[in-house]
């Protein structure tokens, strides 16, 4: 990271890490139902947003099929690598193996390939997200000890969402005006309102178990970085796209991961506080990485 490039790095990074933080001492200051939030994100504006965003993409096939195989290979390595320390730790997996697989691709890593790399990365960050969280609703709930995973995929609007812009794309579709400008005006609701429930649901959670709370949370980042740069160079993947995909991958633990531990029953605490720890860390790792791929 040289002198010149600090000012480009800050437009990238600091606008997301804002909102974030506006999120956080709004919650300190007020109390509200961030769940209403969540819910608009999850149902109507993200699902808008891929709709609006795929259904202009010109996707390349094999390059598709190559960033899903990426994304799907770093997660898997990164079950093995965590099965393996887990038990090495002798700690449960079911609690520890989650935050350090699935990463926070959405909230946080869509808004940073938008600023780093423009609206072809941000389309790309999209398929990133797509393919995260179809292994997190299915792999991700088994590690849980839930057998719900492919009926949970069907709850998923995202997976409608991304079905449906794949086929207007395909057909060559022209969405008339009167309903392309409202879907478009409700996806951009999309990342300004994940950063702020991020930030917001980050100041409710606590750390505790420091140590191993860093630890996990560094190795999210850390194993990310180190695995989508040997996966995006055995798939073949060039370009922004390799470049989108080793930063998904560096995410910090996805916020989801405690949203599922509460619902499965397992430690939220230890989750929450592996989540808190990671993206603390990422703070200070991201500019390194993203100055980095952005230089390349």
């Amino acid at each position: 990271m040289t002198l010149s490039s600090i000012p480009q790095l800050a437009n990238i990074v600091l606008p997301a890490f804002l909102v974030i933080a506006m999120g956080f001492f709004f919650r300190r200051a007020k109390k509200i139902d961030i769940s209403s939030i969540n819910d608009l994100v999850v149902y109507v504006t993200t699902p808008c947003l891929i709709i609006s965003s795929l259904s202009d993409f010109t996707m390349d096939p094999s390059v598709t099929a190559k960033l899903f195989l990426s994304i799907s290979a770093v997660i898997f390595s990164t079950i093995i690598i965590g099965g393996a320390l887990t038990k090495a730790l002798q700690i449960d997996s079911r609690v520890y193996l989650p935050p350090l697989v699935f990463a926070n691709t959405g909230n946080l890593g869509l808004p940073l390939c938008l600023f780093a790399f423009g609206q072809y990365g941000f389309n790309i960050a999209i398929l990133c997200v797509v393919a995260t969280m179809l292994l997190h609703y299915t792999v991700g709930i088994m590690i849980l000890g839930s057998a719900k995973g492919l009926r949970e995929i069907l709850t998923l609007p995202l997976i409608y969402a991304t079905v449906a812009g794949i086929v207007i794309n395909s057909v060559g579709f022209q969405v008339p005006v009167v309903i392309e400008r409202p879907v478009a005006l409700l996806g951009e609701i999309t990342i300004p309102a994940m950063l702020f429930a991020l930030g917001y649901k980050l100041s409710e959670m606590k750390l505790s178990r420091l140590w191993l709370s860093c630890f996990f949370g560094s190795a999210r980042i850390f194993l990310g970085v180190i695995l989508g740069a040997i996966f995006v160079n055995v798939f073949g993947l060039k370009g922004v796209e390799a470049k989108v995909v080793i930063l998904e991958c560096s995410m910090p633990p996805a916020v989801f991961n405690f949203v599922l531990a509460e619902k499965y029953g397992r430690d939220s605490e230890t989750v929450a506080s592996i989540i808190v720890a990671g993206t603390g860390i990422s703070l200070l790792v991201l500019p390194f990485v993203i100055s980095y791929l952005v230089n390349q």
